[in-house]
């Protein structure tokens, strides 16, 4: 098992990734490799919660609280810190029960590394019944605390700050669980 504390930010909208917020994501530098992925995550019944399955592991997720506000630019939110679980599930292990929802992603990553820390930005197009949504996160990871809130807030001044960022505002913010509940309607 492998536990993982994070602080994050996220952002979606609906619809196809603008030209403007592609422009402003490759302006960053070099483009990173597009990855592309299926999940299924178990539909939520609380946006403090997730679960979903991918590449033979189970994957848990739980918001444990605010992290404070996060502003850079023209982008506004509160960070959240969660804790991640992450389990090898046996390969003999059959369907799970539960209603359970397919998300496609197509992402980039950009990641910035401090000492103790990091953090990435994402952008990525996120597809659940068949609707399609653009999605901004910023995911802080470090040995501690400070060290998260370090990298998130050197991540956000680096990337959000910069002409052509993108107006992420609090209302666009949620976590994914949130979001699946709200897109999965």
């Amino acid at each position: 098992m492998l536990t993982t504390p994070t602080l994050e930010v996220r952002w979606f909208r609906p619809g196809p990734i603008p030209d403007r917020v592609a422009a402003w994501f490759e302006s960053l530098g070099d483009l990173p490799d597009e990855e592309t992925r299926s999940d299924h995550y178990l539909a939520p019944s609380s946006d403090a919660l997730g679960v979903k399955l991918r590449d033979g592991r189970l994957e848990m997720k739980r918001r444990d609280g605010t992290a404070g506000p996060v502003a850079a630019g023209p982008s506004r939110a509160t960070a959240e810190a969660w804790t991640k679980w992450s389990f090898a599930l046996a390969e003999s292990v059959g369907p799970l029960a539960g209603p359970w929802l397919a998300v496609a992603k197509r992402r980039r990553q950009r990641v910035l590394a401090l000492a103790g820390g990091q953090c990435a930005l994402e952008l990525s197009t996120v597809t659940v019944v068949g609707g399609a949504w653009w999605s901004v996160c910023l995911e802080a990871e470090g040995d501690t605390a400070d060290a998260r809130r370090t990298a998130l807030a050197a991540a956000a001044a680096r990337w959000l700050a910069v002409p052509g960022a993108p107006a992420l505002t609090p209302a666009d913010a949620r976590s994914y669980p949130a979001w699946l509940r709200e897109a999965a309607r």
